[in-house]
């Protein structure tokens, strides 16, 4: 079963399938002009009866035509098997478009990225692939508040990547958070959390508290329900409740049937601070009963 590590990027690209010439423009290739991005079928099949499956896929259109396809992995480790698939996605894609197509793998370290981008020997002279391959190194920063809300998805990769060392990624994905559907943004936010250290996890928090800055992020008012002087008993009910919301969505984001008693007992908690516990509690527990624990 895919792991929580695995899905989280691939989820992002598909969310904003604009990340993926942007993460390729990162690495120094030039994409065509296009007036949009969409998400294609990951599912890569011939008149062979084996069936290939790519972890996403995206398609650049400059009007009706096709311009780009993108091959979207996630990696997170030796899979020689994996890797031999590569070139065969590549090529289905680059058939089924009629474009030019690249291949783009996400890697949880720069060890991993620098295994994945090792040339793929086909065997035919000129025919081998070399992995477009990006690992934390690699991914982009992004420290200044307007281009995260450009692409907020690209500032949570860039926050999870780099805010343990570059605190101002943090206060960018902050700010990336209010331009994404309200649905996503308890699950950007704690992916970003689960991949600080300490020191990192407090800033991050401590941004949260917007009273202490004169700029208020909606998002964080909402979160973590603090409201101004006026209006702070209703910003605080308004917490709870998406706090509750946000436990539940992540729990089943996860995967986890949220059983009926679990679930009565989370909206029974009226303790906002206990809910904002569970909130990045439940992006690791191992079963929704272990949140009580």
């Amino acid at each position: 079963m895919p792991t929580r590590e695995h899905e989280i990027p691939l989820r992002l690209v598909q969310n904003q399938p604009a990340m993926a010439p942007a993460l390729l423009e990162s690495l120094g290739f030039e994409v065509p002009r296009y007036t949009e991005a969409l998400n294609t079928s990951s599912v890569l099949t011939n008149c062979d009866p084996k069936e290939f499956n790519s972890d996403g896929a995206v398609v650049l259109r400059d009007g009706t035509e096709n311009v780009m396809a993108v091959v979207v992995e996630r990696q997170h480790g030796h899979d020689k098997d994996k890797r031999r698939s590569w070139p065969a996605y590549l090529v289905t894609l680059h058939v089924r478009l009629e474009c030019p197509t690249m291949l783009l793998v996400l890697c949880p370290s720069d060890a991993v990225a620098r295994w994945c981008a090792k040339p793929i020997r086909t065997g035919h002279p000129g025919f081998d692939l070399v992995p477009l391959t990006i690992g934390p190194t690699r991914m982009p920063v992004i420290a200044k508040e307007e281009e995260a809300r450009v692409l907020p998805e690209l500032a949570v990769l860039s926050a999870h990547a780099h805010g343990n060392d570059d605190h101002r990624t943090l206060r960018a994905v902050i700010e990336a958070l209010d331009s994404t559907p309200e649905t996503n943004r308890a699950f950007y936010y704690d992916y970003v959390l689960s991949g600080l250290n300490e020191a990192a996890r407090k800033e991050l928090e401590s941004l949260m508290a917007v009273e202490t800055y004169e700029w208020q992020s909606d998002f964080a008012r909402k979160y973590v329900g603090i409201g101004r002087e006026e209006g702070r008993e209703e910003g605080r009910e308004e917490g709870r409740a998406l706090a509750v919301r946000n436990v539940i969505s992540v729990l089943e984001a996860r995967g986890f049937d949220v059983s009926g008693k679990i679930r009565e007992r989370i909206e029974a908690c009226t303790d906002l601070d206990t809910l904002e516990k569970w909130v990045p509690a439940a992006v690791t527990v191992d079963r929704p009963e272990d949140l009580f624990g």
